[in-house]
Order: C-alpha cells, then sequence, then structure tokens
C-alpha cells in the first residue's frame, strides 16, 4: 500500500473524529438532527483548522441515509461510496475563478442528484472568485434549488461581498487550542510508534500556530530521521526563538539599548525565522508574561502593550515594506526611547497622576523650553520664506536618495526617526516636515542635529529641518493660507541669542500676536 502522509491518514471521517471547533461541531450536528438545514455556509479561519475537513464530513451526513443521530453511520451505501459520489462537487475558487466557471456552476446546480438526498457543492478559498464571478453567482446563491447546498471555506473572510456574506450562515474556525493539539499528537506519535520527547511535542504546537495540518506535517518530517525526536533535533530543522533571548530583548528595550536591541534582533534574524513568526513569538511571550504575572510594575506593563500594539501595527504594513526585519528593527529600538535621554541610566519611575507645576521647574530649564519654542517658531517662519513646489521636488528626491542609502547600509539608528515622515514645505534654507504624532516629532526634533549633519554633508547644503504633528502641522497650514498676502522674512537663528522682546517683536510681525508663547 502507498505511503500517506500523516495529514491525510488522519484526516476526520465524521464528526468524532473531527479535532477542535467543538461549538461549530455540535451546531452542525443538531441542524442535520432536527432537520434545519441551510442552504449556504461559509466556513472562515486559518488553514489547517478543519475547514475542509469539517464541510466534506457535513456534507457526507447530509447524505447519510442513517444520520439520526447528527453524525454517519459509516454502513449505509451512500457513506462507503462518499469518496466517489457525483453529488459531492469539490471546487478550487484559487483556479476556477472566473465567470465562464461560474456560469458552468449556475448550469449544473438545476440537475438534480445522482443517488442522494442533497447536492453539495464546496468552494475552497472562495475569496479568490472575481468580481464579475460573484456578480454572476449571486442570484444562485441567494436561491438555489432546495437540493442544492452551498460551503463556501475561506481564510480571508473580509474579501467576501458583504451580499454574499448576508444570504450565509458564518462559521469562524478559531486555532486549535495548545493543550488539545499536544494531546492529538502525543497520541498519534503512540499509534505510529514515533518516538518524541514531551518537550519536542511543545515545540511543535508552537511552530504549528494553531494549525493541526502543519503540526501533522511537521511531526511526519521529524519522523523520516528515524530516531527519537528531541528538542534539539526540532531546533536543528526548524527556527524556534529561545524564551531567553526573548526575554533579553525585552529588557534591552526597556533600558533603551539600541546597541542590544540591534545585535540581538540580528541574532534572531540569522536563525532564519520569519518576521511574521518572530513577531508572533514574541507577542506570545510577552503576553504570557502577563499572563503568568512575571511582572506587576506598572511601567513595564505599559511598554508590554506598546510593543504589542507596535508590532501589530508593522504586521498590516507587511505588504508595504520591502525588508520587514529593518520596521521591525526601527521601531523596537526606539520605542522606550525618552526625548532628551536616549538610555535610561537613572532609574526613575514615571508619576502619571501628580500635577507639575512652574515652581518645580528650576528656572534654567524653563528658560532652555523658551528659547526652544522660539527656534521651532522661527524655523516654521523660514520654510515658508521663498518655499516653492520645485524646491520641495528637489528635497523629496535627495531625501528619498538618503532613505535608500540607510537601508542599504542598515542604519536603523537615524532610520528610526525618519519614520512615518512627511515632507510638507521647502524653502532654500529650510524644511518642514510632518508626523501623524506629538512623540515622533518630538524624538525627530530632539535628534535633529544629526539627521542635519547626515543630510547636509551628503549634498553638501545648509539647511534647517523642523518637525509638527500632523495636528500642528494643519494649525500651521491654516495659518499660512490665512496670511497668505503677508511677505515671510528670513530670521537668522543667531537672534535667539538677543534680546527676548526685540525676538519676540521680529517674530511677532511675522506670525501675528499669539504665535510666540510656551506651548
Amino acid at each position: 500500500m502507498d505511503y500517506k502522509v500523516l495529514y491525510r491518514k488522519y484526516r476526520p471521517k465524521n464528526f468524532g473524529e473531527l479535532i477542535g471547533q467543538d461549538a461549530i461541531k455540535d451546531v452542525l450536528v443538531n441542524s442535520i438532527k432536527l432537520n434545519k438545514i441551510a442552504h449556504a455556509y461559509i466556513f472562515s479561519g486559518l488553514r489547517g483548522t478543519g475547514k475542509t475537513s469539517t464541510a466534506k464530513i457535513f456534507a457526507k451526513t447530509l447524505n447519510c441515509l442513517d444520520n439520526s443521530s447528527g453524525n454517519s453511520c459509516e454502513k449505509c451505501e451512500m457513506c462507503k461510496t462518499y469518496g466517489e459520489s457525483a453529488d459531492i462537487i469539490e471546487i478550487d475558487a484559487a483556479s476556477n475563478n472566473g465567470v465562464e466557471e461560474i456560469r458552468s456552476l449556475r448550469d449544473s446546480v438545476k440537475i438534480a442528484p445522482y443517488n442522494s438526498k442533497y447536492k453539495v457543492y464546496i468552494i475552497d478559498e472562495v475569496h479568490m472568485l472575481s468580481n464579475s464571478a460573484w456578480n454572476a453567482f449571486l442570484k444562485t446563491l441567494e436561491e438555489p434549488p432546495s437540493h442544492v447546498i452551498f460551503i463556501l471555506a475561506t481564510t480571508e473572510v473580509n474579501k467576501i461581498p458583504d451580499t454574499v456574506k448576508s444570504r450565509c450562515q458564518i462559521f469562524v474556525f478559531n486555532e486549535i487550542n495548545d493543550t488539545v493539539m499536544k494531546n492529538y499528537l502525543l497520541e498519534v506519535a503512540k499509534k505510529e510508534k514515533i518516538e518524541i520527547e514531551e518537550d519536542a511535542v511543545l515545540d511543535i504546537v508552537q511552530l504549528a500556530r494553531g494549525s493541526l495540518r502543519d503540526a501533522l506535517s511537521i511531526l511526519d518530517k521529524l519522523s523520516k530521521y528515524n530516531k527519537k525526536i528531541t528538542t534539539k533535533l526540532i531546533l536543528e530543522n526548524y527556527s524556534i526563538l529561545d524564551t531567553k533571548k526573548l526575554d533579553d530583548l525585552f529588557n534591552y528595550i526597556k533600558k533603551s539599548d539600541i546597541d542590544l536591541t540591534n545585535n540581538t534582533i540580528e541574532e534572531i534574524k540569522c536563525t532564519g525565522i520569519t518576521p511574521l513568526n518572530f513577531i508572533n513569538d514574541f507577542i506570545d511571550f510577552l503576553m504570557n508574561k502577563i499572563i503568568n504575572k512575571e511582572t506587576k510594575d506598572f511601567n513595564d506593563l505599559e511598554l508590554i502593550k506598546k510593543i504589542i500594539n507596535k508590532l501589530n501595527e508593522i504586521i498590516s504594513n507587511f505588504n508595504s515594506v520591502l525588508n520587514p526585519f529593518i520596521l521591525i528593527k526601527v521601531e523596537l529600538m526606539t520605542i522606550n526611547y525618552f526625548p532628551g535621554n536616549n538610555k535610561l541610566e537613572k532609574e526613575e519611575k514615571i508619576e502619571f497622576n501628580n500635577k507639575v507645576t512652574t515652581e518645580q521647574i528650576p528656572e534654567e530649564k524653563i528658560e532652555s523650553s523658551k528659547n526652544n519654542n522660539k527656534l521651532k517658531d522661527i524655523r516654521i517662519n523660514n520654510s515658508f520664506v521663498k518655499a516653492s513646489k520645485q524646491e520641495k521636488e528637489n528635497f523629496k528626491d535627495n531625501w528619498e536618495e538618503l532613505i535608500n542609502e540607510l537601508n542599504e547600509n542598515d542604519e536603523v539608528s537615524i532610520l528610526g526617526f525618519l519614520e512615518n515622515v512627511k515632507i510638507e514645505v521647502v524653502s532654500p534654507t529650510n524644511a518642514l516636515l510632518s508626523f501623524k504624532t506629538d512623540s515622533e516629532a518630538l524624538i525627530f526634533n530632539n535628534n535633529v542635529k544629526e539627521i542635519e549633519t547626515r543630510y547636509n554633508k551628503k549634498y553638501k547644503t545648509d539647511y534647517r529641518f523642523i518637525a509638527l504633528s500632523q495636528k500642528e502641522w494643519s494649525i500651521e497650514k491654516k495659518k499660512y493660507i490665512d496670511n497668505k498676502s503677508k511677505k515671510y522674512e528670513y530670521i537668522d537663528e543667531i537672534s535667539l541669542n538677543n534680546d527676548k522682546s526685540e525676538i519676540e517683536g521680529l517674530a511677532s510681525d511675522i506670525f501675528g500676536e499669539n504665535i510666540i508663547e510656551i506651548r
């Protein structure tokens, strides 16, 4: 007899053998027992969680001659010949997604079942159908003949039109529970006489990420070594992150140690793990720290929340990023960055509920803050002086070239400050940039000298930059539009050393009375 891979050998034949998805199983079994069958279903979820297997079992049970228990009897002619039944039609929408295929399907549904109660169409990867194919299918799906049932399987339910979803019963297949998967793998290993360490089973569960099919495939491959499956054997064949490595990474991020954070991510990258798997492993690790109450410090919990949110954002941008690991490095190296304090050398707690009054701030700090705000206003003003579309286009070309150079040289420490920047206004001497958030703009401004030096050295210029949040930029843009007849005069930054009233008077002439102030 030909060898069968494990995931095919152990594919469930009835609801009793179906692993996980108990809630879905109960609903389908009861619908058969009560004879309350819908004409169309959507089975949605991660690959390898049982969507197609459940669809086949459901189709088989519907046509079973003795299904009063809600399960197939495995004895009647319908059960015995299920695999050869002409009334169970499986269609792969990935390769049959055009209008012609759907028109052919639409014609075939009118033909009565050959020798079964129902004609069941199982359409896999249904989200791959084209828009025109959906339009051709919609009427048939809405009012099919009484002998026809559609089961639409998909890993991307969001791509199915709402008009289709509203005509179907939707079942969401969750990832297989880790404990359920572990016990099942041990059971299969015992039946197959495969020697395996319990810790190695847990490693396979981690690698499978909720997909039972993937777990069986991994077990199958490892069993070919014809020796006991150990954690060491798995590490030699698959990229699994050591928990200690992830703990080290978290602590380096916490300490804002850019070098060690960068080196650790590079070491992780060299194991061959994919960026997506790294993110999933790191999120799982951080979640376990919370669940197992390994950290009770408020600041640690806040940092964990920030990291998880940022990693989820990165996942959503994967399709538009050429090198996801660069983005991961940049975000994790700068996520715990505190303006004016690149490394948290002092163990200072952040107090959240204490109001700070001006009396508590040293006078020199207040004066410094005033000067920073004046510098900011001067640079905003200078960005409008002789600003033009051509200056902006030239600057954008240079900026993109600089970003590419930093990417090629893997200079993530600078790239971190330039992420998500938008070029708004450029004059012959100044550039005004914007970021979505105040914190991103603040981080950029606190490192502006390093960025200016790099840009000016490359292009032999003497540009000055200023970054605003998009909210701030909206305000400045409105001021400019409201006062576009006003002529903007260049202000030398040296004037910051002049008398306060002189600076305020000059800037006030340009911006208006209420612009120069402590914000």
